[in-house]
Order: C-alpha cells, then structure tokens, then sequence
C-alpha cells in the first residue's frame, strides 16, 4: 500500500483518523496520542442515526465526541456540528477540549479557521462547530446539523424536549446524534431511555457499566488499592468478598476494581455510588423515595437474573399460534410439567400504539416460567394466545383483568375457546344476592392488596422472577398522588400482569 492510498484510507476511518493524529491531555496533565478505549470503539463503530447513551462517569464520550466533530469539519466542507451541554460551566470546558483537540492536530493536515471565539470554531471550507447551552434560546435555529451531541441530557432543564426536536429536525439526512449522561433520577432522560431500550422509539441504546471500564481509572485503581493496603496489610480474597461483591466479580470486576468501589462508598453512599457508576440500566436510575418495592432487592436479583435466561430453542407441543411469538414478546423458562399446577395472571391491551398486553405464567410454587408482551395484538386474537398458553400448561387458571378490552377476551375465551378454569369474581346484585362472575376486576379496594402481596412475596422471597423486563418496571412503579402505577413514561403491563397471576395463586382455586 503506498502512503497516498494509505492516507485515503486513513482519512476515510474517524477511528484510524483520531488514533493516527489527535493527541489528548490525559489526567495527569500530559498530552499523549488519542487511543480510543473499548466503549469509544464501541460507540463510534456502532454509532446509527439516532444514539442514546447511559453511562458511568468520566469514560471519554464527550472528548470522543469533540474528536469527531474535528474529524467531520475537517475532512467534509460546509458541514455543522453542534456539542450542546447543561450549564456554561460545562459547555466552556467542552469548547477548551475541543480547542485542544484542534490545535494539536499536525499543522499539514488541519483545515484553517476563520473565527475561533463565543465557543465556535470556524473554517475556511466553510464547516463549524459551535459549543452552546441548553437554555431557552434555540441553539439550532438556522442550523443544518451533521453531528450533534446532547450531554449530560439528563441534568438539563426542562426546556430540553423542545431543543431536542429542534435538533433533531435541523439533522442533515446522513446527520447523527448523540444524547448522553450519567442518570439523574427518574426525570426526561430516564424516559428516553426506558423507550430506547423497549425499542419504543428510533434511538439505540449503549450502555456503559464501570465494570467494563479497565482504562480510564487505572492510575486510581492503583493509588486506592495501596492505600487500602496500607490499612488492610493485603487485598481481600475472594472468599471475602459479600454478596454483592461477589456477584460483580462474577460480571467481570477485578478485586482491584471492587476495592476502589468499597472506598468510594465510604466517602458517599451505596445509591449514590450507583447512580455515578451504574452495573446495570435499572441501578442508576436511584430510588425516588416513593418506588413500592425495594430498589436493593430489585439490584440484588438483577445480579443473579442472568443465570436463568429464556429457552433459546422451541419446545416441543408449543401450539402454533404461540410459535411465531416465540422469542419475539413470548419468553418460555421452562415448559409445563405433569403434576404441576400454573397460574396466569392476563392483562389485555387494545393493541394500539403504546397500549400493551402482557401475561405471566407461575407455578404453584411462586416460580416464573413464562411472560408475555406485545402492542401489536389485537383483543380477538390475543384471546387465541391466551387459551393456547392457558391449555398448554396444563390448564392453567386464568386471572383475567376485565376493564375495556379485557371483557373481549374473557367473553371469547368462555364461548370461543369454552375455556373453564377462569377465576371468578362476587357480585352482589339489588337483592344482596352474591353472583359469581368471570374475571379480574381492578379497583381502589383490589388494587392495593394486589400489590402489597406482591411486595410481600418478593420481598420474603417466596417467589422467583426471571425476567429482566418485569424488574425494570418494578424498579419504576411508585406511589403516585396516592395511586400505585408507573413513573411517568412508563409501563406497568407486567407488574399487574404478575401481580394477578399471585391473586389466582393465593386463591388456592382450581376449577380443572
């Protein structure tokens, strides 16, 4: 390869062209060659149109980010790229990295700028790369944008859905943008990403866990282990490790690793810790202080959930109208066996848009071994699937939620399907005459009990939740203007799915 097809190629990659020419002050103040780190690499590569990011802090993005404007601006003519940040503060140090970046570029290769002040950075082939504010001007007014990045989406203000649809709409077709913070509570960008991440919406999610970042604080992993040292005489074993240590070992962190964390909690708090440097998606959106079930115990389970993931090949005997379903909204932990009892709790949507239905399947024991969850299903055809789940294990009893589209599959299932084993309800007629009915009815009087027997069982452990989606909205259902439902922006489909599945349980009845 000669050098000149070795420089096209070079200026072709915004990987091979940071890593051959940017230099970056590291922590100790001195410039080195910009080497991306694995979630760098991670991001750029697989980087899509629209890219939200929930992160631990301190792992480069925003420098990546800077980077990559330089790279777009100086290899592409009149093109914009926008870094928007949530304090002047912040957008300031953006503005001096990004100057940094620039001005130790070699002289051969970096395109001349016209203008470099009011945190702007302007060239001759007419690109720019402005550093502003998220604040009630509209920083992309007039603007086509290339590139843009949002940080720390989720400290800024309340202005910020109007500024993101703005930018969005100023992206040029090939445009790309990057929203991306550390969690602050459950607030706009906890939204964004519990939509990212339920693919309710065009963003990709990336999540970066301090657990997989080996570079960024290894100066301090060191400095933190000999100082515990110096008080302990050694590191722990692994034998000495607590529970939940132990199981971030098993994700990946090093001893030295669980070291600097004990110490950080020392001088903060356990939650404090996980919302800067989250293990996973639900632990750094920290508790509000209203969330019904615990956050601890949710995190707890979470370290664990992975040891039990779904059936990846088809049982034998699943009906066909669950096949196509089948790893695609239907998760399957086990199949029925003979001699257990099962217990379904129904919740039904009307198949519209953000109105889902979901089921749960348990077994007498308080086992999770099947879920369900779909907004692409219609009322007529998800009592199909109902009837189907329900005989295939084992004629299980149905506890069907009967408000709006409930009353279609409950109606359809008895005269359709003429499936019996439904649970039944008391209602009292002008007489004081008590008449059972099909069904689950939901109310201020069902509702709570429900819920805190839920609670109760979770947290005395008497039942085993598999599922990753059904602790995420546990995580996210609280107290609300004295209701217990969703955080805002979210689902709560599965939590009352389960929590009537453990109504037909602590009934004991079984109408087979």
């Amino acid at each position: 390869m000669t050098v000149t097809e070795k420089l096209k190629r070079i200026m072709n990659s915004p990987v091979l062209y940071i890593e051959n020419f940017m230099k970056v002050v590291d922590k100790n103040g001195k410039l080195i060659p910009f080497v991306l780190n694995p979630q760098q690499k991670e991001l750029i590569k697989g980087m899509d149109k629209y890219n939200i990011i929930l992160k631990s802090r301190q792992l480069g993005i925003t420098t990546l980010s800077c980077a990559y404007s330089i790279y777009l601006a100086c290899t592409n003519s009149n093109t914009t790229c926008l870094l928007v940040s949530y304090s002047i503060d912040s957008a300031t140090s953006i503005f001096e990295k990004l100057k940094q970046l620039y001005n130790d570029l070699p002289k051969s290769l970096s395109v001349e700028l016209i203008a470099n002040n009011k945190k702007e950075l302007k060239f001759v082939n007419g690109s720019r790369i402005i550093c502003a504010t998220c604040g009630s001007k509209d920083v992309a007014r007039g603007l086509t944008i290339r590139f843009a990045h949002l940080s720390e989406i989720g400290f800024m203000k309340d202005t910020v859905d109007k500024q993101l649809l703005a930018i969005e709409q100023a992206l040029t077709p090939n445009g790309r943008i990057i929203l991306e913070s550390t969690a602050n509570g459950l607030n706009y960008f906890s939204e964004l990403w519990n939509k990212a991440e339920r693919k309710e919406s065009l963003y990709k999610p990336f999540f970066f866990s301090w657990i997989d970042d080996k570079v960024m604080f290894k100066d301090e992993y060191e400095m933190f282990c000999r100082k515990y040292t110096a008080l302990h005489t050694k590191l722990p074993a692994l034998e000495e490790l607590n529970e939940a240590e132990l199981a971030l070992h098993n994700q990946g962190a090093s001893i030295e690793q669980i070291v600097w964390r004990r110490l950080k909690i020392a001088n903060s708090s356990e939650s404090s810790f996980a919302q800067e440097f989250p293990s996973n998606p639900i632990e750094a959106f920290v508790s509000t202080g209203c969330n019904i079930f615990s956050s601890k115990l949710i995190h707890e389970r979470l370290n664990y959930v992975d040891e039990n993931t779904p059936l990846k090949n088809k049982p034998i005997n699943l009906p066909n109208c669950l096949i196509q379903w089948f790893n695609r909204g239907l998760s399957l932990w086990d199949a029925p066996k003979q001699g257990i009892k099962y217990y379904i709790g129904v919740d039904t949507g009307e198949g519209l848009g953000q109105d889902y239905s979901a089921f749960q399947v348990i077994t007498q024991d308080g086992e999770q071994v099947a879920e369900f969850k779909s907004n692409q299903i219609k009322p007529f055809q998800y009592a199909e699937l109902v009837s189907a789940i329900g005989i295939y294990f084992n004629r299980a009893l149905l506890v069907i939620e009967k408000a709006s589209a409930g009353h279609t599959v409950v109606d359809k299932l008895k005269n359709d399907y003429q499936y019996t084993n439904m649970y039944k309800y008391k209602e009292y007629d002008a007489r004081g005459k008590a008449k059972k009915k099909v069904g689950f009815i939901t109310n201020g009087k069902t509702k709570p009990i429900m819920i805190n027997d839920f609670v109760e069982l979770f947290e005395t452990n008497q039942i085993c939740i598999k599922s990753k989606d059904l602790l995420s909205e546990m995580k996210l259902f609280a107290f609300k203007n004295g209701k217990m439902e969703a955080i805002t922006g979210n689902h709560d489909d599965l939590v009352m799915s389960f929590a009537m599945a453990l109504v037909g349980l602590k009934s004991g009845l079984n109408y087979v």
